[in-house]
């Protein structure tokens, strides 16, 4: 039992001690006993067992390869198995959001980060065993009670001190961490093995690469399921034959290009306004990179962003107000479009921010970004949120403004125009609906 414990940290302990406080609580008591039951189901479904499996198959394999190459040993089990259940596990649920290879390359970046050494150093020394178990709870409870101010935050409650104040004394605490971790690496230098310790330190960053393969796999499965399914939903009343000749079109053109398979699966609601004869050519169509992707970029527009379509959209996407759409032509207009998600200015309020960019094939001439205020309490907060957006999407194009024109009346339309640009914001009001649109056109 001894030589048991002795693989693992007083941290891990610590943490491992509470886990087992906590599931005996859930057990004891009946309301939880049932939720918790229902969450172990949920957990085992068919679906789930499978990515278990294979996840598990897959990092034998690999496990073994690198046994036999030297490069792992059985002191890196425990590291291997943490790994795979709070890393891989968790990277495999969220492979269902991927776009394209870039995520992967963020995936392994995030592994040389300096915040990835910092941690690394923290958890490479813990804390005696009672300091651990007093110490996890409080630095639980401070972690939630910063998410939970963060959360109200953005939804319009004046929680902002309370958590700048709490995400200080996190610092506080890291720093505390990554001090204690620093003397005891500086006192034990001598007798530290640090060459399973650099083992130690690369075998999050060889396995993710290792099992980018994996997750390929996995999101190519879950995609082509997806549509799949779409398929099968839409053309229901079809014989089988006909809904296997579609499918073999979006396995052909789609191929193992996620980008190829991202742009047919947001099309193929519109399969069903096509005639069957034309589905090879709606899939061909449908999979092609837009042709900005493909041409030098322009210099057309005097917003010099407004000329990189693809770079302009990226962008404007660290405003966080959603993910754009792909750059498409509007239905019998020779005029193109891109368009966000409505952002929800509280997650569950009514008023929303939708952004906005219109243009010809290669080249954007115009942004609208467009407020509507549909509660009275939500409405300080929206235009609070709304100023802040306009700022923010001056500062990314680049676009010089008079002072006085950030500070424009709530109730008055603005209007400034120069050699470059020309920007105007209107208000409007229908019926129970208030409504704040910024339109910015190049010249």
């Amino acid at each position: 039992m001894s030589a048991i414990l002795s693989v693992f940290s007083n941290r891990e302990l610590a943490f491992l001690i509470w886990l087992v406080i906590l599931l005996v609580y859930f057990l004891i008591k009946n309301r939880w006993r049932y939720h918790l039951k229902r969450i172990i189901i949920s957990a085992f479904t068919l679906k789930l067992v499978v990515i278990y499996t294979t996840l598990a198959i897959y990092a034998s394999i690999i496990v073994i390869l690198l046994y036999l190459l030297n490069i792992w040993g059985i002191f890196l089990l425990k590291d291997t198995v943490v790994w795979l259940i709070f890393s891989a596990l968790g990277t495999a649920f969220t492979l269902n959001r991927i776009k394209d290879f870039g995520y992967f390359t963020d995936l392994i970046k995030s592994n040389i980060a300096v915040t990835a050494i910092v941690q690394f150093m923290i958890n490479l020394y813990s804390f005696s065993l009672i300091t651990e178990l007093i110490a996890l709870p409080v630095v639980a409870f401070i972690t939630a009670l910063s998410v939970y101010s963060e959360y109200y935050t953005e939804n319009g409650k004046d929680y902002k001190k309370t958590h700048s104040c709490l995400n200080k004394l996190l610092i506080i605490i890291g720093l505390v961490y990554l001090g204690f971790a620093l003397y005891k690496t500086i006192i034990e230098f001598n007798t530290t093995n640090w060459n399973d310790v650099s083992q130690q330190f690369l075998l999050p960053l060889i396995l993710t690469i290792l099992f980018i393969p994996y997750y390929w796999g996995l999101t190519l499965y879950m995609n082509y399921e997806i549509m799949f399914v779409a398929i099968n939903v839409i053309f229901r009343d079809k014989d089988k034959y006909e809904k296997c000749k579609i499918k073999f079109y979006i396995l052909y053109y789609g191929h193992l290009n996620l980008k190829r398979i991202n742009r047919i699966k947001h099309k193929i609601a519109f399969l069903a306004y096509q005639d069957a004869a034309n589905y090879k050519d709606y899939f061909k169509k449908a999979a092609q990179a837009p042709l900005y992707t493909k041409s030098s970029i322009t210099n057309k527009m005097k917003i010099k962003l407004f000329n990189n379509i693809g770079g302009c959209c990226k962008a404007l996407s660290d405003l966080q107000l959603g993910e754009f759409s792909e750059w498409k032509k509007l239905d019998g207009l020779n005029e193109f479009y891109s368009i966000t998600n409505y952002y929800l200015i509280k997650k569950d309020g009514l008023s929303n921010l939708v952004l906005s960019l219109q243009g010809e094939e290669l080249y954007i001439h115009k942004l609208e970004l467009s407020l509507s205020i549909l509660s009275s309490e939500e409405r300080n907060y929206a235009i609070s949120k709304f100023q802040e957006s306009v700022l923010n999407i001056v500062r990314i194009l680049s676009l010089s403004l008079p002072d006085d024109i950030y500070n424009f009346a709530k109730k008055n339309d603005c209007n400034y125009s120069d050699d470059i640009f020309s920007l105007s914001i209107k208000t409007e009001i229908l019926g129970n609906m208030e409504s704040f649109t910024l339109a910015i056109k190049s010249k």
